[in-house]
């Protein structure tokens, strides 16, 4: 399985990352904040189903301009699966013919089909996609998320999506034989767990008491770090002396 961190920064390169997008072997987007300006001209056109977590913009934002922008290159639907309450925000807020075309009522090129289909996913229902098993498990943010566990028969993942303290996500994670990695939501210094608490982030102090929960030993990922506190969420979490924990690195392809 291969996944890759999408950019924020279009045209220069840049580890900060103010959006969340990943691409999961080259077909399937987890969340679309940068999706729409992140991929290389031959890419686009090539996501075809993208599970968006919860419908904050910073995971949502260039969604209609990849739907745009890959227009002329599908052929078939973009299929967008999320909660039942980030369908209707999607369709309400976004797809609306005000804020963006409803795609669903623009037919594809010299095609009857749409150029987009929603479907709803059902927390801890595993669904296949693109080739992987699919698997949300709801998690602690200020509106309805799930983080996601991704699986083939050779690896098993975790996006814990943006999240405080929770516990469902690391109960289905041990439950997995196959469990290589998580890419985790640490995106505030320990000085700021007052923010942390209220924003419904982690912090590195928290994370290591969220993986006791997870009593695995794989490779930890810390994403979702805001810009401004990058360099002390780094520091911290290299002051945790665990050779498992690094931080998501921006366009590198990650593969088991």
């Amino acid at each position: 399985m291969r996944v890759r961190l999408l950019p924020s920064a279009a045209g220069r390169e840049s580890q900060y990352q103010a959006l969340t997008s990943f691409i999961v072997n080259e077909r399937l987007a987890i969340d679309a904040g940068s999706l729409g300006f992140a991929l290389a001209h031959d890419e686009m056109g090539s996501i075809r189903h993208v599970v968006v977590t919860h419908a904050h913009s910073d995971h949502t934002a260039s969604l209609p301009i990849y739907i745009a922008e890959a227009y002329t290159l599908l052929d078939g639907p973009v299929t967008i699966y999320g909660l039942d309450v980030v369908v209707e925000a999607l369709k309400e807020h976004v797809f609306n013919d005000q804020i963006w075309p409803d795609f669903r009522k623009i037919p594809l090129p010299g095609s009857q089909q749409p150029t987009i289909e929603f479907r709803p996913l059902a927390p801890h229902e595993t669904v296949e996609i693109a080739g992987v098993r699919v698997t949300p498990i709801p998690v602690n943010h200020v509106v309805p998320n799930v983080g996601l566990i991704v699986e083939d028969d050779t690896a098993a993942l975790v996006f814990t999506s943006d999240t405080y303290c929770t516990d469902e996500i690391w109960a289905a994670a041990r439950t997995r034989d196959r469990l290589k990695a998580v890419f985790v939501d640490i995106s505030f210094p320990n000085e700021l767990g007052w923010l942390a608490e209220a924003s419904k982030h982690l912090t590195p102090e928290l994370l290591v008491a969220e993986l006791r929960k997870l009593d695995r030993d794989v490779d930890v990922y810390a994403v979702h770090i805001k810009p401004t506190n990058r360099q002390d969420v780094i520091r911290q979490l290299g002051d945790l002396h665990n050779p498992r924990i690094g931080v998501g690195e921006i366009n590198r392809v990650y593969e088991w």
